[in-house]
């Protein structure tokens, strides 16, 4: 090798190590290299380091100088120790820090599986099951699902392992394992932005399992339940809040809802308008709190930290009223309005919100009670005419014409179908005799057979074996008080699963209550004997009678009008609200729900309040329920007017302001008791019960004979011995001597 070779080998040696040097720089402290020891010393000057090696240090940069070859010696690397040369400012690189979780660029509204029917949630047993529902959602571009909050009861008497299988859309989005152990467990599951398709998002829970791996049981063995709570909830983002329109707003507004109405003197046809929209909102599964005035609007609007939709606003009034509320200016709609409502979509301190304005008719707010809200949908505005509700025959009914949705189910040994009839729906004048349930049960692939057993407000009207070549049809009697406002079908399906000797796995087989059942009517009674029969005579309208003072002071009496219309009526029912004098009678002119101090001009009460204190005692005699020592609450009671029936509340407060509950369940019974809470005693005064009315202060000799019955009857019974033996005596006395003696 010669020296010119060795030369350019060293100098491609140092310039190798510089670049490697100044790299491990920035990766440790700052140290002396490594001297390469060549056969003959070179001598390097300080430079520049180069382009491709440049990097900011807080240590001292490496410097590189020009080789100079001395002729005929060796060369050798070493260190300088001159000054070093002028160098760069250090840069400062920036440290990448932790970012924070992602923030909904918009609202999240939860729907939760109550929300849309399921007030019981999903049950699962037997080591197999497969549920499926629809949620509906609007087809919206802003509109995605986010995150799924599930929230699970799982037990299990013995060991086995077993899943549950979530899926959205067809797509699995979640597997989890249970143990058996778990009460209220929670999970949040991403959806990934899943969107609606036709109105609907689609989850569907697949749960499985098996004891063990090597040999068949009973799955009946593991005693294993699991359910899906009704909390279960899909979190809805819905983008910017001024992209929403009328129908999306209504469909995703939150479980709470507050109305707000103007802080004045309310037109009659502003009050129905309020409790129309509250009976809409109660019959969708919504909780609604009425304010008098605009002034707590700020603070409602209010979400929380997560971007949630906490609470759903509605303002009723005029849009002069509004104006001064909303974000932005209220959209209006061209031409002559009058005889129509108009509907707004608007925010209110940047939260959705809705303005309901109905000056001369109640229209807008009944478009809340019908399927054609969902014609809004892309409308910011809108004017509503008339609504007419569709008229159904009066003979026999579908489950597709009441509306009833499709029940489907897996069989795994037993399975429930579940649907709700709702009789406020059914035509005028009429009630249900008859069901004609119509059920489709798929075979076994073993040929075992299936028992089909319904259930009717959790009594057993029939049972029969299931077909296997069509569809199994039960008709079924309903006894009279069977049903009143609602009626829970329940429909059970079972079927023995051969898989003791390892010949068959856990198989679902499908069942589904087919829209073909239906209700057989009948003609209704002419005289109401309970609450439930109410709803025959209120489809096609309702006279609502409040006294005077509710137009300056809506909320004492809102809030039970509102729950007793929605309980008694169906939601496309027109209500005509009529104010009436202080210390006057309601005049009903049709079927009518009266709120005030005396009852309605000719009916005849069935609790009287002018004869005293009022109780309610049991055949003993003993009091249960004494209205004496009532501050609050109030008396609802049947009521018939000439040929008109109707709902009588009297209030028991002072300052005439009636209770206000969270739920009110008026069915069976002509009385009811209502407090804060909901409906304390329910009674009738027809049938024979165990209890009955009673006025403590009213004494007649009717309620002496009554409380002291069984005396007065000992007495006359000893009397009446009495007599009889004078009687015998005197006849004794009186016959004649016989001449013998």
């Amino acid at each position: 090798m010669t020296q010119s070779m060795r030369v350019r080998l060293l100098l491609g040696s140092a310039l190798l190590i510089v670049p490697l040097q100044a790299h491990s720089q920035d990766q440790m402290p700052a140290q002396a290299p490594l001297p390469l020891a060549p056969r003959k010393p070179v001598t390097v000057a300080a430079v520049q380091p180069a382009a491709a090696v440049r990097r900011a240090t807080p240590h001292q940069p490496v410097t590189v100088g020009a080789v100079r070859p001395a002729a005929g010696k060796r060369l050798k690397l070493v260190r300088h120790a001159a000054a070093p040369a002028p160098q760069p400012a250090p840069v400062a690189m920036p440290v990448a820090a932790a970012a924070p979780p992602p923030k909904p660029s918009g609202l999240v509204a939860a729907v939760t599986l109550g929300d849309i029917g399921f007030i019981n949630g999903l049950h699962f047993a037997n080591l197999g099951g497969h549920r499926e529902l629809y949620m509906p959602i609007p087809d919206d571009a802003d509109v995605t699902a986010t995150t799924l909050t599930l929230v699970v009861d799982d037990f299990a008497a013995h060991e086995a392992k077993r899943n549950l299988i979530v899926q959205i859309n067809d797509r699995t989005v979640t597997a989890i394992a249970l143990d058996g152990q778990g009460r209220g467990r929670t999970l949040q599951v991403p959806l990934g932005g899943a969107r609606p398709k036709d109105g609907y998002l689609k989850l569907a829970f697949l749960y499985s399992g098996a004891a063990t791996p090597d040999h068949c049981i009973d799955v009946r063995y593991v005693g294993d339940s699991v359910t899906v709570r009704p909390q279960t909830a899909v979190d809805i983002q819905i983008g910017a809040a001024g992209h929403l329109d009328v129908a999306t707003t209504a469909a995703l507004m939150p479980r709470d809802v507050a109305v707000m109405l103007p802080h004045r003197h309310l037109a009659e046809t502003e009050m129905a308008a309020a409790i129309t929209v509250a009976r809409a909102l109660y019959s969708s599964g919504r909780r609604v709190t009425f304010y008098e005035g605009y002034d707590a609007v700020a603070d409602i609007a209010k979400g929380d930290d997560a971007g949630h939709w906490t609470r759903g606003i509605i303002l009723i009034g005029t849009l002069a009223d509004v104006g001064g509320v909303v974000d932005s200016p209220v959209a209006t709609v061209a031409g002559d309005l009058h005889g129509f409502g108009m509907i707004d979509a608007v925010r209110v301190h940047g939260q959705p919100a809705l303005v309901v304005a109905d000056a001369a008719s109640v229209r807008a707010a009944r478009l809340f009670g019908t399927p054609l809200l969902a014609a809004t949908r892309g409308l910011s505005a809108a004017s509503v005419g008339q609504v007419s509700p569709i008229d159904l025959p009066t003979d026999r009914v579908t489950f597709d014409q009441l509306g009833v949705p499709p029940a489907e189910v897996e069989v795994f040994g037993r399975a429930d179908l579940g649907a709700i009839l709702d009789t406020r729906r059914l035509p005028a004048g009429t009630r249900p005799t008859r069901l004609s349930l119509d059920v489709m049960v798929a075979p076994d692939g073993a040929g075992a057979k299936a028992v089909v057993s319904a259930f009717v407000n959790e009594r057993l009207v029939g049972s029969t074996v299931a077909a296997t070549d069509g569809p199994t049809h039960l008709n079924l009697p309903l006894p009279s008080g069977l049903v009143g406002t609602v009626a829970n079908l329940r429909v059970v399906v079972e079927r023995d699963i051969a898989q003791g000797d390892c010949r068959f796995g856990p198989q679902g087989y499908p069942a589904q209550i087919l829209g073909s059942s239906s209700l057989t009517l009948g003609q209704a009674s002419g005289t109401a004997h309970d609450f439930a029969d109410l709803t025959a005579r209120f489809v096609h309208g309702v006279d609502v009678l409040l006294p005077a003072t509710a137009a300056d002071q809506p909320a004492r009496v809102l809030g039970i009008v509102s729950q007793a219309a929605n309980q008694l009526s169906p939601d496309t029912a027109p209500l005509n609200v009529s104010y009436v004098a202080t210390g006057s009678a309601p005049v009903p002119e049709g079927p009518f729900i009266a709120v005030s101090e005396l009852p309605p001009s000719g009916a005849n009460p069935r609790v009287r309040f002018d004869r005293g204190r009022v109780a309610v005692i049991d055949q003993s005699g003993h009091t249960l329920l004494d209205l004496g020592g009532f501050n609050g609450g109030a008396v609802a009671q049947v009521l018939q007017d000439g040929e008109m029936s109707g709902l009588w509340i009297k209030p028991l407060s002072s300052d005439g302001r009636a209770p206000s509950p969270p739920e009110l369940h008026l069915d069976h019974g002509d009385v009811a008791f209502i407090d804060d809470k909901g409906v304390a005693l329910a009674m009738s005064t027809e049938r024979g019960t165990l209890v009955k009315i009673s006025y403590p202060d009213q004494v007649s000799w009717l309620t002496v004979a009554d409380r002291f019955r069984s005396w007065i009857i000992g007495g006359l019974w000893l009397l009446g011995t009495a007599v009889l033996l004078l009687a015998l005596q005197r006849l004794f006395r009186r016959r004649p001597a016989h001449p013998s003696e």
